[in-house]
């Protein structure tokens, strides 16, 4: 299931990949909701819904890549980025704590029916009526996401977890390379619901480390203080069982050695940093995630063909 969730989390990008789509076993093919951000009427939210066997999958799409041939032009790159950029930290009644305003506006354009057009919630709703109707798939709700998509994930995790009707369903989180969506008092709720949540991390990833945090290594922070100065100071918090590859050692060692070169008091050359942050940051085949997935499988061959 978790190279499931892998599969969906990419498939997120490009719904219509029809290799990534049989790789996810969808029972039927999933909806695609599709939101536009506040300006403008571009798509920057996306997300899957669909139903496998061991129930109903939700993945949401990361940020649109700088160099995407998925029909997106760049002002749809740019709004989308935007959107990512509005990480102050702000309270709202639908979480608990304080969450990242930008991911929090995702969810609720995504959660939600907008003119005519079915949110997350109400095709999971559909679709735990109709595994009801033909018991071809079990009441689990498994929800992932890769970097902007796994902060989502854990949002709309806990939007499940609060709804009186899934009360008695299991809630299953996977998520690949998240940002963080929520401070101090977010995580420890979000600790103490039933959602079990495995997120996975590559360590030369610094994604998963943004917003910052206590937890945030300094690197990371040199690399934060490039874009925001303001930004360094975040509270913000991961959530989730941490899943990771060996600590640091050897050409890992070598390469946060060349960032710390890079960061300097004459600033960051983002054209040394860019190839390896994004190499780090990939989940497609023979990368860092596609193996860390099964670690623990022995019998899986999955990142290693």
């Amino acid at each position: 299931m978790k190279r499931r969730l892998l599969y969906a989390s990419s498939q997120a990008y490009e719904p219509e990949t029809a290799e990534e789509r049989r790789r996810v076993g969808w029972i039927e093919p999933p909806v695609v909701v599709r939101r536009a951000g506040p300006i403008g009427h571009r798509s920057i939210d996306q997300a899957l819904v669909g139903r496998v066997p061991d129930g109903v999958v939700v993945a949401f799409r990361g940020s649109l890549p700088i160099a995407f041939d998925g029909g997106h032009d760049g002002w749809a790159t740019l709004l989308d980025w935007l959107n990512d950029g509005l990480a102050v930290c702000v309270e709202t009644r639908d979480y608990p704590g304080g969450v990242h305003l930008g991911f929090a506006e995702s969810m609720r354009r995504l959660w939600a029916d907008a003119e005519g057009s079915p949110g997350v919630l109400s095709l999971v709703r559909g679709l735990l009526v109709r595994n009801l109707m033909d018991g071809r798939a079990q009441r689990h709700l498994f929800l992932t996401g890769h970097s902007k998509g796994g902060a989502l994930a854990n949002l709309a995790a806990w939007r499940a977890s609060q709804l009186p009707e899934w009360g008695d369903m299991p809630l299953s989180v996977a998520t690949i390379a998240a940002a963080r969506a929520g401070n101090g008092a977010f995580a420890r709720h979000y600790a103490a619901t039933r959602i079990a949540c495995l997120r996975y991390e590559v360590p030369s990833d610094p994604v998963p480390h943004l917003p910052p945090g206590p937890e945030t290594p300094r690197w990371v922070r040199a690399v934060a203080r490039q874009f925001g100065p303001t930004l360094t100071a975040s509270d913000y918090h991961p959530v989730g069982l941490r899943v990771s590859g060996a600590p640091a050692r050897g050409w890992l060692n070598a390469w946060l050695g060349h960032i710390g070169r890079l960061v300097s008091w004459r600033g960051l050359d983002l054209r040394a940093l860019t190839p390896a942050a994004l190499a780090a940051h990939a989940i497609g085949p023979r990368s860092g995630y596609d193996q860390l997935i099964c670690i623990g499988e022995t019998a899986c061959g999955h990142g290693r063909r």
